[in-house]
């Protein structure tokens, strides 16, 4: 793949994807609906779908667990434990396998808080992903466990309470209507 195809969810008029066709090799691929590219000569059809990602909202007495993010998209914002859904894997088992990966520590359970739409610029790319949150609060008097970064992808954990999060510190505007609707909801504890 070479150039851009910038995302119709961020505005932009598609760019030159693919330059050849990936399983004829003939030029001039056709950008289609938004979504998809064609070839006219074999009609092999590649359709660029949304991407699906999971991310916990972990609320601890300290405040909400978040993550520096090490790498662009959103270098030096805050994030969170989540990452991009494996195939065959559903979103809860995706949140929780990346909060194991991450910080060393999965939730025994999880609250659905919704589902936003968003684009991560990856590799010259514009992916359009859907953002599924979740959230889990630490019982009153609760043990917590000790997060321990276990890859690259963030640089420090930090706690912040739910009203103190700024949405300009947030990586992904997906976060920050998660965050909001978190607080909105006052999300009762177990």
């Amino acid at each position: 793949m070479s150039g851009s195809a910038p995302s119709a969810s961020a505005g932009g008029e598609p760019g030159q994807a693919f330059r050849f066709c990936p399983s004829c090799g003939a030029g001039g691929f056709d950008f289609l609906d938004g979504k998809r590219w064609l070839c006219k000569r074999c009609g092999f059809e590649y359709f660029h779908n949304v991407a699906t990602a999971a991310g916990v909202i972990l609320h601890c007495p300290e405040g909400i667990a978040l993550l520096e993010r090490a790498r662009d998209p959103g270098k030096g914002k805050l994030g969170l434990p989540g990452g991009f859904v494996d195939p065959g894997e559903r979103a809860e088992q995706a949140a929780l396998r990346e909060c194991r990966e991450e910080i060393g520590w999965a939730p025994p359970k999880l609250d659905y808080i919704g589902s936003f739409p968003n684009a991560y610029r990856y590799g010259g790319l514009v992916y359009d992903t859907c953002d599924l949150y979740f959230y889990y609060r630490f019982p009153e008097g609760a043990d917590l466990p000790v997060f321990t970064l276990l890859d690259s992808e963030a640089l420090s954990i930090a706690f912040r309470p739910l009203e103190g999060i700024r949405e300009g510190d947030l990586a992904f505007p997906s976060l920050a209507r998660a965050i909001r609707i978190t607080a909105r909801l006052g999300r009762p504890g177990p």
